[in-house]
Order: structure tokens, then sequence, then C-alpha cells
């Protein structure tokens, strides 16, 4: 195999896995804090790219400009979700033993709402949001980058800075990290912890706004396009360590190097399912993750 294929491989696999992290960051964020998995990750992103669509249908928007809308727009969906659909769920696991296959029952009960309103109005069409950007490649030596990813990662790697630096130097960043470290003693402490569980919940749905709006001008919108980017994501979290900012990024980088890489050796849906049996390697000798705690 020559090198520079490889190498080629392996820069967009760079670009890819930082996109796999971006969009898994809003899912660790919800699952350090509040324990719960939310299965409905991938449709929140799918809405995501329909706001980033209409809004270029309507009043033509950039998908780039479309990320001012959608992120309060999911923000406040999410938030809602939470506090009407998921909270009593957790008030009830107070009260009793709440399996945790409880909650992500619940939560794909959300995801099939979603999908299937999403298909009820905008139907099975694969639609595409173009964007104002025109030179489609950036060079990096004697390597054609894709303009879109190129954005996509390094929105995505300034994403997680700024979710850090909110969570270390913010009231409610600190009642979030609180919250997450320990429930009761946080309520203890004076801290609302459903109010924390809801803006955690709203969080994460808007990152996830922000990271749709940034995949709509090169990845096909249909209303299941979601489905394989939450279960990614998924991936994502538990290989990098739940509840870890730099683990999701750094699994998604280890997940997209080594799928685009193998993809040179094998089909693109084998190099998916060896995807998985590294993940279970992983997982096998480091069962918290690559940067999460014991």
């Amino acid at each position: 195999m020559d090198s520079y294929i490889l190498t080629y491989s392996a820069l967009n696999g760079v670009l890819i896995g930082a996109m796999y992290g971006g969009i898994a960051l809003g899912l660790s964020l919800i699952f350090g804090v509040l324990r719960i998995v939310n299965f409905a990750h991938g449709s929140f992103l799918m809405l995501s790219m329909y706001i980033a669509f209409w809004l270029h249908h309507w009043l033509g928007f950039d998908p780039y400009v479309s990320a001012l809308v959608a992120v309060p727009v999911m923000f406040g969906l999410g938030y809602a979700v939470q506090a009407t659909i998921i909270a009593p769920l957790i008030r009830r696991e107070r009260a009793l033993v709440v399996e945790p296959i409880s909650a992500l029952l619940l939560t794909a009960g959300v995801y099939i709402v979603i999908d299937n309103l999403a298909l009820m109005a905008f139907g099975a069409n694969v639609r595409s949001v173009p964007s104002s950007i025109q030179q489609t490649t950036i060079s990096l030596g004697d390597y054609p980058l894709n303009t879109f990813r190129v954005v996509g990662c390094v929105a995505s790697i300034a994403i997680a800075g700024a979710l850090a630096l909110w969570l270390a130097r913010t009231d409610m960043g600190r009642a979030i990290r609180a919250t997450a470290q320990n429930r009761d003693g946080a309520a203890m402490s004076g801290i609302n912890v459903s109010q924390v569980y809801n803006t955690t919940f709203g969080l994460g749905c808007a990152i996830v706004g922000a990271m749709g709006c940034l995949l709509a001008p090169f990845i096909p919108l249909t209303p299941s396009v979601g489905l394989s980017f939450g279960i990614k994501s998924f991936i994502v979290v538990v290989l990098g360590g739940i509840g870890s900012i730099a683990g999701s990024l750094v699994g998604g980088l280890v997940i997209g190097v080594f799928e685009s890489v193998a993809a040179q050796f094998v089909t693109t849906p084998t190099a998916s399912i060896f995807s998985l049996a590294l993940f279970i390697l992983i997982l096998l000798l480091r069962p918290q993750g690559l940067m999460g705690k014991r």
C-alpha cells in the first residue's frame, strides 16, 4: 500500500474522528451527569440538520449561519424533553428502584416518535443543504482535504474547548460538575438538581444542534440519518471515557482514523465491523475507557 494513500486516509480519519467526537460531546455530558443513555441523540442531530435545510430553503441562510438559530432552538427542545418526559422517571427513581434499561427505553421511545414525525412531515426524500463556501478543498502540503470536514473538525475542537472552559469557570458549570460527582451531596449544598438536569440535557442538545449545521453541507439528509450517528456517538463516549470531554475527542479520533485506514484494505462496512472489534478489545483492557477514571 502506497504511503501517500495511508497518510491521506489517516488525515481524513482525523477530520472525521474529530466530528464524531464533537457529535458525541453532548451525549457524554448527558451520560456523565444524568447517568442515562440518550438513545434519541441522533434524532436531535437530524432535527438540527432539517433546521439548517429549511432556513436555507425559506430564507437563504447558509447552514453555518443557521447554527445561530439551531443552537437555542435545540437547547429549548432538549430542556423541554428533559423537564416533561425524562424528569418524571428520575423522580420515580428516587422513590423506587428503577433499572437503567427504563431510561434507555424511554429515550428510545423519544427517538421513534421524533424520527417518525420527521418522516411524516418531510417525507423520505434525500435532501442536501448547499453552502456559500465555493472552495471545496484545502491543500495541506500534497494532500487535498475536504473544506467542510476541515471546518467541522476545527469547530468540534473549539466547541469542546468552550464547553470545558464554561464548566470550569461558570456557576452553572460548577453546579453541573458537582451534580455529576454526587447528586445527593449537590442537593444538600443548595444546588437545584432538577434545574441542573434540565440545563445539562438542553446543553447536550444545543451542542448536537451546532454539529448538525456543520454536517448539513456534505451529509445527505433523510429522517433516518441520525440513527447511525447516535450509535457511533455511544461507541465514542464509552471508548473515550464516560463524562470526559477530552475522551470524546480521543475516542472519535481513534474510531475515525481506524475506519478510514482500514477502509483502504477492506470494504467500508467491514471496516466498521473491525472498529467494533477494536472497541471491544480496548474496553477489555481498559473498562473505564481511554480517558475515563476508575
